[in-house]
């Protein structure tokens, strides 16, 4: 699946130009390769990044012990977080397990609708003489814009087992099955200088010769339907937190946790790197409320891809026995500037010129010009893509060792790609 885009794009770039006349299909052989070594790759880093990086569930789930007199005591009527960590351990020989289903549908890419997602295309520069501008032949001011029409959809079924290694030292491995599906109808069209200057499009999709009148019209629209899907392991993360004060009052521990890339890069399942983040703790309780703050560092160990500072804030809270309300506000903030992803950022400035005469090259008679400025996509050219979301669940507890989850999770701006909301359900065992 990592070819799709690169796919796409050759489609509209070179095959579906091979009717152009005199050879100048081969004038957008140049963006092509751009699209093929720069956008391509920035897009899917993009979604491998952003599905892999959804955040996983507790490792504390179900009961907790307090283990400062010497022996297990059951604490905490709140059944804590869900996407945030509070410093409570299991407790040595512990074992909490469970599923968690998420439906993940990102629709939007830096607060644009992927659906709306469009690059622009420039003719290259085949002017001969050094320093003539770009749109000094004609042809140079024929731009092709591409509307990608993209329907992303991703479901995470995760594993997840904790066990208590010692009375301060939980062991964590989670297992994300990650199924996705990629469809849209991409649309092409020319904005054909050449056609409106010259009276023939020297760029075009084909002749339409329906018409009535018998006159030839070149076509300047195309489209092309695709779809794609895959399913598989994506990338497995391996969690140690160790407990530093342990109270029925407060908590506070660390937190190492380790994505391996497990997941196929290929098929957007994971991001072919080891990503590492160490995080520190903090939890209280006063009476059935209980207040956490997580915050900490996340190495990335793609070259195209920012480290991040990541933070949890929020509370769980008792409602009534075996019923819990918890909020939260997680963050992730880069802190790179020149590791962050670029899709196709920037503008171009063309001057086109209208002349009397363009024969053989070579232009006579200047009529008039305009400059225009393109920009290559309407995706925004943030540098940093923060992320910010809100998380509301619940856990219900039917029994001490047994729990239900449910959570949704929304954005509240509009870095990376992202979802309207993204819903989570789940089950916990404490054995």
């Amino acid at each position: 699946m990592n070819t799709v885009f690169q796919e796409q794009f050759t489609i509209i770039l070179e095959d579906a130009l091979k009717r152009s006349p005199f050879g100048h299909a081969n004038h957008f052989k140049e963006a092509a390769m751009r699209a093929s070594e720069e956008l391509s790759p920035a897009l899917n880093s993009f979604i491998a990044n952003n599905i892999s990086s959804f955040p996983l569930s507790s490792t504390s789930a179900g009961i907790t012990f307090d283990f400062s007199s010497g022996q297990p005591v059951i604490i905490g009527e709140s059944l804590g977080p869900i996407f945030a960590e509070s410093g409570k351990t299991l407790g040595k020989g512990k074992i909490n397990f469970g599923f968690n289903y998420t439906l993940l549908n990102p629709q939007k890419i830096r607060g644009l609708p992927t659906k709306d997602i469009r690059f622009t295309f420039l003719h290259e520069d085949v002017s001969p003489n050094e320093g003539d501008y770009l749109g000094y032949n004609p042809t140079e001011g024929d731009v092709l814009d591409v509307l990608l029409g993209l329907d992303l959809n991703a479901s995470i079924f995760a594993f997840y087992v904790t066990t208590g290694i010692t009375n301060n030292l939980d062991l964590s491995i989670a297992i994300p099955l990650v199924n996705l599906t990629m469809k849209g109808d991409l649309k092409a069209s020319f904005d054909s200088f050449t056609w409106a200057s010259l009276g023939r499009a020297l760029h075009h999709f084909g002749d339409d010769d329906s018409d009535e009148n018998n006159k030839i019209s070149p076509v300047l629209n195309y489209s092309n339907s695709y779809f794609e899907s895959a399913a598989g392991v994506g990338d497995i993360a391996l969690r140690l937190k160790y407990s530093v004060y342990n109270t029925s009052k407060l908590n506070l521990a660390f937190l190492l946790d380790a994505r391996l890339p497990t997941g196929d890069e290929s098929f957007f399942l994971g991001t072919g790197a080891s990503n590492i983040r160490v995080s520190g703790i903090a939890s209280g309780q006063v009476g059935n409320f209980q207040p956490h703050l997580n915050v900490g560092y996340d190495y990335r160990g793609q070259d195209n891809d920012s480290d991040e500072i990541e933070f949890a804030i929020g509370f769980d809270q008792k409602i009534v026995t075996g019923f819990t309300f918890a909020l939260d506000i997680l963050g992730e903030f880069d802190i790179q500037n020149d590791e962050t992803i670029q899709l196709f950022p920037g503008s171009t400035t063309i001057q086109r010129s209208l002349y009397e005469s363009f024969a053989m090259g070579v232009p006579s008679g200047l009529i008039g010009s305009s400059l225009e400025e393109i920009d290559r996509s309407n995706i925004p050219d943030d540098i940093k893509d923060h992320v910010i979301n809100a998380a509301l669940g619940f856990r219900y507890g039917p029994s001490d060792r047994f729990q239900l989850l449910s959570n949704i999770l929304i954005p509240l701006n509009d870095g990376g790609l992202r979802p309207d909301y993204a819903l989570t359900f789940g089950i916990a065992l404490t054995l």
